[in-house]
């Protein structure tokens, strides 16, 4: 044995091998403890083997047989683990380390103080007593009883808690009597768990489980909470089960305190080939509506067999046609009219496309029905030609279209498209000819046999001019742009109307050919279309912060073309579109569009939009849109601090046609340096346009744990642009 004043001992691996000793005098003392638990300093050699066990103490008294005794500043290391105390015993023999004081054992994922210690190098078995660590990487914290590392791969606490509030703050923790973490099964149990709000019971559990790395685990989720005046007082629990790697589902048990008991489950599965969602929700008895099954169901499926070739389903579906004005918790879903069943088919090739789709509708509102679609095949073809030659196309499409009216009938459309660009980068032009010919076949009208044969010719000019502004750094272009587009008069009006619509004026529109959607209508067309675009651009970042258009149509002839029981629009002139979008400054981004009626001198269409958010996380959203004679509204959103923890947020859109409100939301968010908490309270008219419900959200977001409540922050990102 020996005694030395700064003694170091290094041991290669865990036998009883050579051993190298010197001394060493003035070390440098670690700094004063901060906010962390990682205090060390590493002394370790970086030379050294990673099995190696290394010693270093201000006096030591080594022995090869028994304990040798180390004392003031010891520090211990081996295999990424470093130990600091004043005071420690080591057997070499046993790799057994007994240590008293103020003892920190570091790991690469924890960091732990502890006031005794008694641990197995050769091991990796052994107790820490009065402990409090700190996980690496994380803000997770927390303190111990007792620590025992029973075996390698299970660590057990004892009396233990969990945060992530910082040292000294206590707004939540994790209280268990027993936790168990066991590496093998990447799982951790908890029993008596109980959820502490400043220091003070919030809510208990006789036991808990939790993954201990990312990946999916069988069991409760947090549950939530809310209250609205169609359903009352909703507590939901859900369960998620981990089937497969590749798939798995959640149960959300909904307790309904007005009509019952509801059941969500959705389904997810992923292969090499498809993937896809199932969501089926079932109400068995409900309370409101003489104990009746009600359900939902929504299906969403892909199979990509590869690049080319793809097979999507979608399917939803309810029980009744009230489902979604009573259970739904928006207006935008107790507005839906119909519900989608969609199977389609694609391939996509070189020139060739192909695609086949059979489609029908469950039908919410019959005053909307739409025809079915069982089948339309649709091809296309785009050959390959050199870059200088015309560009041709060609596609086809045959459907037939059904509903419960019985005007069933087939409908064969085919349209080859020539055209050619001719282009510098200062000016382009493209003149191109369509000829479209479209055949039925009706199963109930006295013409059963209809066919349309219509040639259509475009000539679409811009000019591009550019300049540089005064300071060097934008640059400000002028496109104006002509469209020239001619298709003659046919009648139309004993063809039937399967899915043709008329288009809403847009500045878009001013380049297209037809003033309807789908096949069943082509419009005579004899017009001028002109505009002018102006932008200005960044050039070190070569975006664009500000954009200006305004355009025109112009008619040399009445138009005739009509959809069923529409009159036929005259007029030289279209309304003027002008549209403008861009920044104010780095907070403030402002867009519009109008529509301007010439002859009335009047705006008949308008819609604005502000949008301002700054780095002190100030959000105010300003809208305001109007059609003239159908609707005017308003709306306004909004998110500031009114202190360093609380911010004030609120949304409203007004109907300023009938005077009354569309929707209503205000709300509260408290944040701290651990936890968040929401309080929101809605209002919004329902889909009858008579009735308003109200709503309440609370929500209780514990950082690093998860959110208890009834989903408050997605409501609030869904009705505050730029809330997050």
């Amino acid at each position: 044995m020996f005694l030395s004043s700064r003694a170091k001992l290094l041991i290669v691996g865990l036998s009883c091998s050579p051993t190298l000793l010197h001394a060493q005098t003035g070390w440098e003392v670690c700094p004063p403890a901060t906010n962390s638990l990682n205090n060390t300093r590493t002394l370790r050699p970086n030379d050294l083997d990673k099995m190696a066990i290394y010693l270093e103490a201000d006096q030591a008294l080594f022995r090869d047989q028994g304990d040798s005794e180390l004392q003031g500043n010891v520090y211990i290391s081996q295999n990424d683990q470093e130990l600091t105390t004043q005071q420690a015993l080591y057997n070499r023999q046993t790799g057994k380390v007994l240590a008293t004081g103020s003892v920190k054992l570091t790991t690469p994922t924890l960091q732990v103080t502890s006031q005794a210690l008694e641990y197995n190098l050769n091991s990796g078995l052994g107790k820490l007593e009065g402990v409090a660590y700190l996980l690496s990487g994380t803000d997770g914290r927390g303190e111990s009883t007792e620590l025992i590392q029973e075996t390698p791969q299970v660590t057990r606490l004892k009396n233990a808690s969990y945060t992530t509030c910082p040292v000294g703050v206590n707004s939540w923790s994790l209280k268990a009597e027993d936790i168990k973490l066991d590496r093998q099964t990447a799982q951790g149990t908890a029993r008596k768990v109980s959820l502490q709000i400043n220091d003070r019971p919030f809510l208990y559990l006789p036991y808990f489980s939790f993954p201990l790395t990312d990946q999916r685990k069988s069991g409760f989720l947090i549950p939530n909470f809310g209250t609205n005046e169609q359903s009352g007082l909703r507590v939901s629990v859900p369960y998620y089960w981990n089937l497969a790697p590749n798939y798995d589902l959640t149960t959300t048990t909904n307790m309904l305190s007005k009509r019952g008991l509801q059941l969500e489950n959705e389904f997810r599965y992923l292969t090499e080939l498809h993937s896809g969602t199932v969501q089926y929700d079932v109400l068995p008895s409900d309370q409101e509506r003489n104990n009746e099954l009600r359900y939902h169901f929504d299906i969403q499926h892909l199979s990509q067999f590869d690049a080319q070739h793809q097979l999507k389903l979608q399917a939803a579906g309810v029980s009744d046609k009230d489902y979604f004005d009573d259970l739904g918790n928006s207006l935008a879903v107790s507005s839906i009219v119909n519900l989608e069943r969609t199977l389609s088919y694609t391939s996509d090739n070189e020139e060739w496309d192909f695609s086949a789709l059979a489609q029908s509708y469950q039908i919410l509102d019959s005053s909307s029905e739409n025809y079915a679609r069982l089948p339309q095949l649709q091809a296309s073809w785009t050959p390959q030609l050199p870059d200088q030659a015309p560009k041709l196309s060609a596609s086809s499409e045959y459907t037939y279209f059904s509903r419960n009216k019985n005007d069933n009938g087939h409908r064969l459309d085919t349209q080859v498209t020539l055209k050619q660009r001719f282009e510098t980068p200062a000016a382009f032009i493209e003149p191109k000819i369509k000829l479209a010919q479209t055949h039925y076949q009706l199963e109930q009208a006295a013409n059963k046999s209809i066919t349309r044969t219509l040639p259509t010719a475009t000539i679409d000019a811009g000019l591009f001019f550019e300049r540089p502004l005064q300071d060097g750094k934008r640059l400000q272009t002028l496109e104006p742009r002509i469209y020239y587009t001619y298709t003659p008069y046919r009648n139309q009006s004993a063809i039937p109307v399967f899915d043709s619509s008329e288009r809403t004026l847009s500045y878009s529109q001013l380049f297209n050919d037809n003033d309807f959607t789908g096949k069943d209508r082509i419009a005579d067309n004899h017009r001028l279309s002109t505009s002018l675009t102006t932008r200005v651009q960044e050039l070190d970042k070569g975006r664009e912060i500000f954009r200006a258009s305004v355009g025109q149509m112009y008619y040399f002839a009445d138009r005739k073309v009509t959809l069923p029981d529409e009159t036929a629009k005259t007029g030289s002139r279209s309304e003027v579109v002008m549209e403008m979008a861009g920044e104010l400054n780095d907070s403030t981004r402002v867009s519009g569009t109008a529509f301007g009626d010439v002859e009335a001198k009047q705006v008949s269409a308008s819609q604005l939009r502000l949008n301002y958010q700054d780095q002190k996380q100030r959000i105010l959203n300003l809208g305001y849109s109007q059609r003239k004679g159908e609707y005017e509204s308003a709306q306004i959103a909004f998110a500031t601090p009114v202190t360093q923890n609380w911010t004030l947020i609120g949304a409203h859109e007004q109907d300023l046609k009938n005077d009354r409100s569309l929707e209503t939301l205000a709300g509260l968010e408290y944040q701290s340096c651990c936890w968040k908490s929401r309080l929101a309270a809605r209002n919004y008219l329902l889909s009858d346009n008579t009735t308003y419900d109200d709503a309440v959200f609370v929500e209780l977001e514990l950082k690093g744990l998860g959110s208890f409540g009834s989903g408050t922050r997605n409501l609030m990102e869904n009705r505050i642009y730029g809330y997050k």
